[in-house]
């Protein structure tokens, strides 16, 4: 069903689009489907059968009683019994198809909403980044429920629509000039429907992205909280709101202003066709071509034809906004912008280095893979432009199993978007980019991240305890929860043990949204945890100390430097304790790889290398 959404196009029209999604639910679900479908047509002839029951009783109980006639007591009965079943049976079908519908409305929303956020797991970085994430929670909640809204009513008028069909043929059997009356009046209805569609599908379409545009600078205010308080921008935010909110507004007042001047009208037709059929019924009763009872019948027909006229239109109604959301739905569901798997694995032979190749030659194939083994990672010609701008260009950069490589550059350099293509968060649009000998593109799905880690300058971490923030889905490879002993070991190798010891529960502390009741260099220090504790193959600390103060990084980097060998490490950052613990350095300038070498070999050969140590080393030596 998913699939089928992102078939929309920006500016098609209304009615098909959103026919299609309601019949789309439908497949999705078809036991409840069926069920709705067969109440809600059942209900329709329930109206039939009234209007007959109603007639009936006209010509065989009230005209007599009413003309002083004799009336057996059996059309008491009958006239009874008939009004009570046909009540009895109309309410019965109206429950059963509200609760049907709702198992295919809110089953069809569920499955949408999974969709859409597992295609957000699966779109790029780049993607992303160009949409903000209040407007992707807007899409998975108001677009979503949007999309699904005139499902309310969509067995209610396939019903209603087969009521209207017999009625109308019932009505041309009784009479061709009110048969003629029904025609005319269904004509009329749809048509001012397919006018107000015209007329609302823009302002919907509109409405539906100023609620996103909302949603994105509401999302944006909250999480700036602290930038706007403590630069005093309250006003300007309330300000951005109030505008934002005003275009909203606008929006839906402009929707209600169509909605204001089409529903009197829908109203109106019915009233005026039963005046009609009175004028014209009225003078075949008088020359004996019709009978009152079915003139009443008629005119019930028509009073209760005033119903389904409702309802369809009601449907027809949300079809632009359903729309609207299908189009906005659509276009997450058919980004092209996802990242593609192979079928390679990092535990095959390919992937093994050095001594355990070795060992794993002389030991046969049923040993299992050690739980912690370097990764090999490289980088062949590799390049990223976005958008015409080059932020990498021919990079050529092979990090050793095992070995622990500083990267170093000057802000803008594109330390972070290496770190993106090593870790496959991106990929390259030139060269390649291979994790343990296998080009990266070529992995299954999994495969990365079970083996390789990274830890951002941004930490990140969940609203539970400290506990549940490192064990996650548990080990990635052997799938198992973690020991309490593995926890500890992944808290002292990143210097967080302390940390979580002086908590007031320990691991079982409650950290908070994202963390808040931590400081930065506590966050830092457990999201470093959380990245050991899965015994990766390679580990890339993008900035990842940033928050911490020198002595402790040093501290950091010191235990890091102790696994030397069991995990190869890439430390983005220019401190000279980062540097000091590396086997080598690669410095980065405007995007190329300037210089790949020991720490003092680059200390002679570059000037700007020189430079940004030199700035790092004035600034610790201030902070100590």
């Amino acid at each position: 069903m998913s699939d089928r959404l992102r078939t929309v196009r920006p500016g098609e029209a209304t009615v098909w689009p959103g026919l299609r999604t309601m019949v789309d639910g439908s497949l999705a679900h078809p036991v409840p489907a069926l069920v709705a479908v067969l109440t809600g047509v059942t209900n329709g002839m329930t109206m039939i059968l009234g209007a007959a029951a109603i007639g009936w009783a006209t010509d065989h109980l009230i005209v007599p009683a009413l003309t002083g006639g004799q009336v057996d007591r059996s059309a008491w009965w009958i006239a009874a019994g008939a009004i009570l079943g046909v009540s009895t049976l109309r309410w019965i079908t109206i429950i059963v198809r509200g609760i049907a519908t709702g198992y295919v409305q809110h089953g069809a929303q569920a499955d949408v909403r999974r969709a859409v956020v597992h295609r957000y797991l699966d779109l790029g970085l780049a993607w992303h980044r160009r949409h903000p994430p209040g407007e992707l929670l807007a899409t998975a909640v108001a677009d979503v429920d949007a999309l699904w809204l005139p499902m309310i009513f969509f067995y209610f008028a396939l019903g209603m629509t087969a009521m209207l069909i017999v009625a109308i043929i019932q009505m041309f059997l009784h009479a061709a000039a009110l048969g003629l009356i029904g025609v005319v009046l269904v004509t009329a209805v749809l048509g001012l429907n397919l006018l107000y569609q015209r007329l609302l599908g823009p302002r919907a379409a509109a409405a539906q992205q100023a609620r996103g545009g909302f949603g994105a600078l509401a999302l944006e205010s909250v999480e700036g909280g602290q930038v706007v308080r403590t630069l005093g921008l309250a006003g300007r935010e309330r300000r951005r709101a109030g505008a934002a909110a005003g275009r909203l507004r606008d929006a839906n007042v402009s929707m209600g202003a169509v909605s204001s001047a089409f529903d009197p009208v829908v109203e109106l037709l019915p009233t005026a066709a039963v005046l009609t059929v009175l004028a014209v019924g009225a003078r075949e009763v008088e020359s004996g071509d019709l009978s009152v009872g079915v003139l009443v019948e008629v005119v019930y027909l028509l009073l209760t034809i005033s119903i389904p006229l409702n309802v369809i239109s009601r449907f027809l109604g949300m079809l632009p906004v359903s729309t609207a959301g299908r189009t906005r739905v659509g276009a997450v569901l058919g980004s092209a912008e996802t990242t593609s798997y192979g079928d390679r694995s990092l535990v095959g032979d390919r992937s093994l280095v050095g001594d355990q190749a070795a060992a794993r030659e002389s030991t046969g194939p049923a040993r299992r893979p050690p739980a912690r083994r370097p990764l090999g990672l490289r980088a062949r010609g590799v390049g990223l432009a976005v958008g015409g701008t080059h932020l990498l260009t021919g990079v050529d950069l092979e990090i050793r199993p095992g070995e622990i490589l500083a990267l170093v550059g000057a802000t803008g350099a594109g330390k972070s978007t290496l770190v993106h293509l090593l870790g496959r968060q991106t990929d390259p649009t030139e060269g390649v980019v291979e994790i343990g000998g296998v080009p990266a593109a070529g992995l299954a799905r999994g495969e990365i991240s079970a083996w390789l880690a990274v830890v951002s300058q941004t930490a990140w971490l969940f609203s539970g305890t400290v506990r549940e923030n490192l064990q996650l889905d548990g080990h990635p490879r052997e799938h198992r929860p973690y020991t309490d002993a593995e926890l500890w070991r992944a808290l002292t190798e990143a210097g967080a043990d302390e940390v979580v010891r002086a908590l007031p529960a320990g691991l079982d502390t409650r950290v908070g949204e994202r963390g808040a009741r931590l400081s930065g260099g506590q966050r830092q220090r457990l999201c470093l945890a959380r990245a050991l504790v899965r015994e990766p193959g390679a580990l890339l600390l993008d900035d990842a100390t940033s928050a911490l103060d020198p002595a402790v990084e040093r501290d950091v980097l010191t235990a890091l430097a102790r696994l030397r060998g069991q995990v190869t490490v890439l430390i983005v950052g220019g401190r000279p304790s980062s540097v000091q613990v590396a086997d080598r350095v690669a410095f980065l300038r405007a995007g190329r790889l300037a210089a790949v070498g020991t720490h003092s070999e680059l200390l002679d050969a570059e000037p700007e290398y020189r430079r940004i140590l030199r700035a790092y080393s004035d600034q610790d030596a201030v902070h100590e």
